[in-house]
């Protein structure tokens, strides 16, 4: 089972899913984005699935680091 990214969804009560941001914040979201990557990285998980995240402000440096994270 791979770990599930939301971006403003709740989350739902399974350990694989992780909420960038509960309100839809774009600051909130990249602030937690690789503290939510380590946490993914430490419990073993080696690939990830992402809801859409808008790709505009911060939303493009967020799925840029998301894409380059891919590739690894």
């Amino acid at each position: 089972m791979k770990p599930f990214f939301n971006f403003r969804k709740k989350r739902k009560k399974k350990n694989n899913y992780f909420t960038l941001s509960k309100k839809g914040n774009m600051r909130e979201a990249a602030k937690n984005l690789f503290s939510t990557l380590r946490l993914i990285k430490k419990k073993g998980y080696s690939s990830i699935a992402v809801s859409r995240i808008p790709n505009r402000g911060l939303g493009l440096a967020i799925n840029d680091r998301l894409k380059r994270a891919s590739k690894k």
